[in-house]
């Protein structure tokens, strides 16, 4: 009888276990979506990429998803969820097409769509806090508890008493090797025990420790928050589902591993140490860490070791610093400013000054950020100084760039000078610098650790609506554009157009000023004029002068041609007269007189020397008329045209 019961419970095991084998994924019921769920998360069916269609439709990556899957399942194994309790109805279920799975979380709850059953978008939004919650243990007053995190290691390094080692937990782990390295508790003995030395020997071992404090004290990117590394003595990354745990994803190569009972940094990562750091240093890593060392010969003269949270040596290197910016501000604005404005071009002056005290600047900025891990703060507060330093590196190389242009502008142009080529450098500058800007502000934002992405999606949306909202502005502007790169005209030419006539004063990047005969002031929007004909009078080679004289018909021949040569010696003698191409003749043989036509061009650059050149001539044929005895008919008739 016992061989049957025996028999007999392995039957139904092993029934049990072929069911869970040939379990396909369902969602239509809350309690077939659990149990997916469950199946495809636990064990050897452990298959997230199925399991995550539990989740509604959300924007996670694939590899969230995953993640937050894993954590989901811990947080209803904590809160001991019992599946055969859920219901296995399709519909109808307490509130319509929503299903709580337990009343110690409502914030964890399913929806219906289209039939199907699948954990809310809400629910997966707030997996991470709950998973903090019921799993890590972490309590809500978030605020106390940071306070407290970011106190620890400050009292751990300043306690007098004896601090122990603990590698229980990642973050004991990392906390006692920062511990351990730091001057006032420094034992690299025990720092070297945070690291996994089955594949190094126990001299290396202590090198790898201080290479490792080191590379973090060298990125000015924030590698982790203390409040945020784990406390959990069995985590399990959720992907891979080993005993491992990275202090940062964005530094792979670095990562800790449970050995036994304890967490150390992994094999991996002792040997990759070394050509970390031999990356991230571009000098000797001895020259820069010892560089510290004369001002901690000097703090140990004196009776105090800190002064509120920084230490004395690290006060007087930051004030060796001040001192050495402050030095460089003072020399080149009382040494090298006098030297350039005394010595150079007028024109080049300030520019040369800018270009030298930025240069001199960034020269003392770069000596700073190399020499910075020397400073040796707290991890938070050296991510935070070190970040400063680069965005002021940043501001200051935008400087240098928007100055060089500015020398290039002063290169190419000419002083006093607003013709097209001006204008053309002049707009060329501007693009330049929006896009030195531009370039700025996204390495200021890389800096700041922000999503650059997002903040290209949301600047590429807004740049739109701008665009749309600035149609004319922008059109105008690449008119401009157009203007210059033509060369249709410049300041000071006479241009006619079908709107405006009269000489121009002043292009600029959205409308030029032209001032018409009547001495009025018109202003065209640029687009208007590359879009349309412009007749360019300020373009001529020559301008033309066709007259006509009357004579009296009592005038003798042999007079009148006396009177046409002697005119056209006169335009030939002329110097601002056209030589290859003119005319003196009888035109016509008018009812009140003979028509003698004069066709010149001159050669001149404004209407006021042409009306000038026009006036010398006329005043000749009339002397010529008077000294040939010869009359003009009784209504002489004087005819000028441009």
């Amino acid at each position: 009888m016992k061989h049957f019961i025996l028999l007999f419970f392995i039957l139904i095991s092993s029934l049990t276990i072929t069911a869970q084998q040939d379990w396909e994924f369902s969602n239509s019921t809350p309690q077939k979506l659990v149990k997916s769920h469950f199946y495809f998360v636990e064990g050897s069916n452990r298959d997230l990429s199925i399991a995550v269609f539990t989740f509604e439709s959300t924007n996670l990556s694939p590899k969230t998803k995953k993640q937050r899957i894993v954590q989901l399942h811990d947080i209803l194994k904590k809160l001991k969820l019992n599946i055969d309790n859920v219901s296995d109805r399709r519909k109808g279920i307490i509130e319509r097409n929503k299903y709580i799975l337990t009343q110690k979380e409502k914030s964890i709850y399913l929806v219906r769509n289209n039939r199907k059953w699948y954990y809310s978008k809400e629910t997966v939004a707030n997996i991470p806090k709950l998973y903090n919650k019921y799993v890590l243990g972490f309590t809500k007053q978030k605020s106390k508890s940071s306070q407290q995190i970011k106190k620890e290691l400050d009292v751990a390094i300043n306690d007098s008493v004896k601090y122990k080692l603990d590698l229980s937990t990642p973050y004991n782990t990392i906390l006692s090797h920062l511990v351990f390295t730091d001057d006032s508790l420094f034992d690299i003995s025990k720092a070297s025990q945070c690291i996994d030395l089955s594949k190094v020997d126990s001299i290396q071992a202590l090198d790898l420790a201080i290479k490792l404090k080191q590379i973090y004290l060298a990125t000015s990117r924030k590698l982790f928050d203390f409040e945020e590394l784990s406390r959990d003595t069995f985590y399990l990354d959720s992907i891979s589902n080993l005993h491992r745990y990275w202090p940062n994803k964005d530094l792979p190569e670095l990562y800790l591993e449970k050995i036994g009972d304890n967490w150390v940094y992994s094999k991996n990562t002792a040997a990759l140490i070394t050509s970390v750091h031999s990356n991230m240093f571009a000098e000797d890593a001895e020259l820069i860490f010892h560089f510290s060392d004369k001002f901690k010969e000097l703090a140990a003269h004196t009776d105090l070791q800190t002064i509120g949270k920084l230490q004395v040596w690290q006060i007087l290197m930051i004030i060796y610093f001040i001192v050495i910016l402050i030095i460089i501000y003072l020399t080149n604005k009382f040494i090298v400013k006098r030297l350039i404005y005394k010595l150079i071009e007028k024109r080049w002056k300030k520019n040369l000054y800018q270009l030298i005290s930025s240069i001199s600047f960034l020269i003392a900025l770069n000596i700073i950020h190399n020499y910075g891990p020397s400073f040796a703060f707290p991890i938070e507060t050296q991510h935070i100084f070190l970040q400063f330093i680069s965005i002021s590196k940043i501001f200051v190389s935008t400087l240098l760039a928007v100055y060089i242009v500015n020398t290039l502008v002063v290169l190419f142009t000419h002083e006093g000078s607003f013709d097209n080529r001006f204008g053309l450098v002049f707009f060329l500058s501007l693009l330049a610098k929006v896009i030195i800007f531009t370039v700025s502000l996204l390495f200021v934002i890389n800096a700041l650790e922000y999503n650059l992405i997002n903040f290209l999606a949301g600047l590429s949306i807004g740049g739109f609506a701008l665009a749309l909202g600035a149609q004319d502005t922008i059109k105008n502007f690449f008119g401009s554009l157009m203007i210059f790169a033509d060369d249709s005209f410049n300041a000071g030419d006479w241009i006619e157009t079908k709107d405006v006539s009269g000489t121009v004063e002043k292009i600029g990047l959205r409308s030029t000023r032209v001032r018409t005969f009547h001495n009025s002031l018109v202003t065209v929007p640029n687009s208007n004029l590359s879009d349309n004909n412009i007749d360019n009078m300020g373009k001529r080679i020559y301008r033309r002068y066709s007259g006509k004289i009357l004579l009296d018909y009592n005038t003798p021949q042999d007079k009148i041609e006396e009177f046409i040569a002697k005119i056209k010696e006169e335009v030939e003698s002329t110097k601002n007269i056209r030589k290859d191409f003119y005319m003196v003749y009888i035109s016509n043989l008018d009812k009140l007189g003979i028509e003698i036509m004069i066709y010149v061009f001159f050669k001149v650059n404004d209407w006021d020397q042409e009306m000038a050149e026009k006036h010398r001539l006329l005043l000749k044929v009339l002397d010529i008329k008077n000294k040939l005895g010869i009359e003009f008919a009784k209504v002489p008739i004087f005819e000028g045209m441009e």
